[in-house]
């Protein structure tokens, strides 16, 4: 059943004529073969008769995935923010940061973060605005960005919905210090960031032991492929299971090709507590080892919202 949504621009044009999104179900394509099993793909679209600037046309969106992509900063005192003249920060968004545009800050004294987000997300969509006179002129992806600060962070999300966090065809923000200006990513907590993209390219690098191992502080592995010196690793069989930081992995750090050098977290011996057997698990580990982030788009109401925000976001509502 379609949903017909009635929307205004009370700022700029409180007695304009309303326009209207219809939202629904259009469509249901199984991905299996008879007799369906409940694998079938629903996807939802967004449309309207409304038009854009100049009058063309508004495209109609068709989702079926909800991968919105992210980079969210560290946790800052929630205080006031003074933002100095020409500072700012680089941003790419659902392509390399090579690509990006910089975004520079509206001058203010004391302000509250959450305005400084809404100065953000208006510079950021700035950029994309026909007739704007920014570097990314009807690009979708940064007319319908968004900035929010929850949880004492600032997080910066795609304006885009795909099915992947990298790669081709990717949801993705990338930020950088500003190709001139002063950069503010310190200010705003965001010199210390988690992307979605970064999450995302995580590989869970596993391997195991080549001989059984009995005492000393160097492992020998079948593979050191995808391992980093610095990292933490467990070694874990079926009855024990211990985590070591590694010093050293493979011929960088002076070892064998199949060689991982470890330190204990005790420091008092150099070795395991106990012996482990060839093909004993060598596991390194991550922050959350997942294969994907949690979207920012992880319900069908976000869906939904996200579908409007885009058509509205369009819209001329002079007309």
């Amino acid at each position: 059943m379609a949903v017909n949504v009635t929307v205004r621009d009370i700022v700029n044009f409180p007695g304009g004529t309303p326009k209207t999104v219809t939202v629904d179900i259009i469509q249901i394509v199984p991905v299996a073969g008879q007799p369906l099993e409940g694998d079938e793909i629903w996807i939802s679209s967004s449309t309207t008769a409304a038009t854009a600037s100049g009058g063309g046309s508004i495209q109609s969106i068709f989702k079926n995935e909800m991968k919105r992509g992210f980079v969210r900063g560290k946790s800052i005192d929630p205080g006031l923010i003074t933002i100095w003249a020409t500072t700012g920060f680089k941003i790419a968004i659902d392509e390399a940061i090579g690509s990006g545009v910089d975004i520079t800050l509206t001058v203010v004294t004391n302000a509250l973060p959450s305005d400084i987000a809404v100065d953000l997300e208006a510079k950021i969509k700035a950029e994309a605005e026909v007739g704007g006179g920014g570097g990314k002129i009807g690009n979708l992806s940064y007319l319908n960005a968004q900035v929010r600060f929850e949880n004492n962070k600032f997080q910066i999300e795609s304006g885009s919905v795909a099915n992947t966090f990298t790669g081709s065809g990717r949801s993705s923000v990338a930020i950088a210090a500003p190709d001139s200006g002063t950069d503010v990513r310190t200010a705003l907590g965001l010199n210390i960031i988690d992307s979605s993209e970064t999450l995302a390219s995580r590989q869970i690098s596993e391997t195991t032991l080549a001989t059984a191992y009995s005492s000393g502080d160097i492992l020998e592995v079948s593979s050191t492929a995808g391992f980093t010196s610095g990292s933490a690793i467990v070694v874990k069989d079926g009855t024990n299971s211990q985590t070591v930081a590694t010093s050293g992995v493979g011929v960088t750090d002076g070892l064998t090709a199949s060689q991982i050098r470890f330190v204990t977290q005790s420091g008092v011996t150099t070795g395991l507590e106990v012996a482990y057997g060839t093909g004993t698990l060598v596991r390194q580990l991550h922050e959350v080892d997942v294969a994907d982030p949690v979207s920012v788009v992880d319900t069908m109401d976000k869906l939904y919202r996200f579908q409007i925000d885009s058509i509205v976001n369009q819209v001329d509502f002079s007309a």
